[in-house]
């Protein structure tokens, strides 16, 4: 058998290209955002500023 076949994670066929659930350990390791200046990009014209705020809904 392949792989693909003995996957214990099997999902449906038209699934197989939307990512899955994390685990509970995956969403332990997973990086935190402390604050949105960490998102911040250098060297931003005012208005690509204004249009990456708006972007993020503040």
């Amino acid at each position: 058998m392949t792989d693909d076949a003995t996957n214990e994670h099997e999902r449906p066929h038209g699934f197989n290209l939307l990512p899955r659930d994390l685990t509970e350990e995956e969403l332990d390791a997973a990086p935190v955002l402390k604050s949105l200046d960490d998102l911040v990009i250098e060297d931003l014209t005012d208005e690509e500023y204004e249009a990456f705020l708006t972007a993020l809904g503040l």
